[in-house]
């Protein structure tokens, strides 16, 4: 049996899925600065269309869409 357990992360009004976190330094270089190509290599490889960043960690992550939904008329006539 296999469980999803990923998370959503809320932030600015926009929901995201949390694919990975990653420690800052993973991914930067030893004076702090981030290795593009790492990055970017990382980024692609998960499939991440976002990337967040805390105090420790870059969060890469899904985009979840709004959800787009219509208003079903009341019909007050009952059928049959």
């Amino acid at each position: 049996m296999y469980i999803n357990l990923r998370r959503l992360y809320q932030h600015n009004g926009n929901t995201y899925l949390v694919l990975r976190e990653l420690p800052h330094y993973s991914l930067t270089d030893r004076s702090g600065k981030v290795l593009p190509e790492l990055f970017n290599a990382w980024k692609a490889w998960l499939g991440a269309d976002h990337v967040l960043k805390n105090k420790t960690h870059f969060i890469f992550c899904e985009t979840v869409p709004e959800a787009e939904y219509e208003d079903i008329p009341n019909n007050e006539q009952a059928s049959g």
